[in-house]
């Protein structure tokens, strides 16, 4: 199963516009049917030591409650508190740590935008959904499972754009382009769907970040490229690669794993996880601790 979710978003980057985003990142976690439950509980109780008002509530309140990648990247951008970055790095690692447990993968694409240059909705996400179906297909095929995708949902409109196409190569004239799945990507909420919560972080927290801080200069006090977005690539770049699902098509390239589109500098793909310079102060290994160690602060 595929657990898919997206950062960023499409349209015109104005770097003027704090509500506009310089990079679109659509992500998704794969996980085995037989692990999921498992992983699941994990991480609920991931958020329940992150929350301790949490400790003591049902599990139906520990699903409701959210832990966003979007404030998790605001956390790890703060300038007020060292601890609430600790925290919020500690957690993610944690998260990580969890996909690694489980055999997860990960795979999706990032769209660097050009300033100025509109990207529609309607082309820029089903063709990422399209991309990532095929490379579900062929991870399914591999292990000799099927397979579903599971999108957090939008509008109705949207919902239908999105999946349209994959539909309609699945019952084309001359056969099933995908035949590993057994339905088209359905559709589910975050606050009852718990993978997506993990897919959301992936996207938000870790993804989109180092695309940030991969791909566009660093321009402090621009909440989209902040300095300190550095660290995710420092802390978690490779970790995040050795998750990549990859594989080679019939004419021997190399497909799967995160597919970067830079329109703003013309950069390879190899650059997303690359090792980099963490930025000063904000690795919490600078202190001696280990990232395992944080939440316990």
């Amino acid at each position: 199963m595929c657990y898919v979710d997206e950062a960023g978003n499409t349209g015109v980057y104005d770097q003027a516009d704090p509500s506009s985003s310089p990079v679109f990142v659509l992500a998704g976690v794969s996980v085995d049917d037989s692990r999921a439950n498992d992983l699941l509980m994990d991480y609920l109780r991931l958020k329940q030591r992150f929350e301790p008002t949490l400790r003591n509530r049902q599990f139906s309140d520990v699903i409701q409650h959210e832990v966003k990648g979007a404030t998790l990247r605001r956390d790890i951008r703060s300038s007020s508190s060292r601890n609430t970055r600790r925290r919020a790095l500690g957690f993610t690692d944690h998260v990580v740590t969890l996909l690694e447990r489980y055999g997860c993968q990960v795979y999706g694409r990032v769209l660097v935008k050009q300033s100025g240059v509109e990207y529609g909705p309607a082309t820029t996400y089903p063709s990422a959904v399209a991309d990532m179906a095929v490379t579900l297909d062929r991870q399914a095929c591999d292990a000799g499972q099927q397979a579903l995708m599971i999108l957090d949902a939008q509008t109705k409109v949207k919902n239908e754009g999105n999946v349209h196409t994959i539909t309609t190569r699945r019952f084309r004239h001359g056969g099933n382009v995908f035949p590993t799945l057994i339905e088209s990507p359905v559709f589910g909420h975050s606050d009852t769907h718990v993978l997506l919560q993990v897919a959301d972080i992936v996207a938000s927290a870790l993804v989109y970040p180092a695309a940030c801080a991969a791909y566009m200069p660093a321009l402090p006090g621009d909440p989209h490229r902040d300095p300190s977005f550095a660290v995710i690539r420092s802390m978690f770049g490779m970790r995040l690669a050795r998750l990549e699902y990859r594989f080679q098509n019939g004419m021997g390239d190399r497909r799967g794993g995160f597919r970067v589109i830079d329109q703003h500098g013309g950069q390879p793909t190899s650059v997303l996880f690359r090792a980099a310079q963490p930025a000063d102060g904000l690795t919490p290994l600078n202190s001696g601790m280990k990232a395992r160690d944080l939440l316990a602060r």
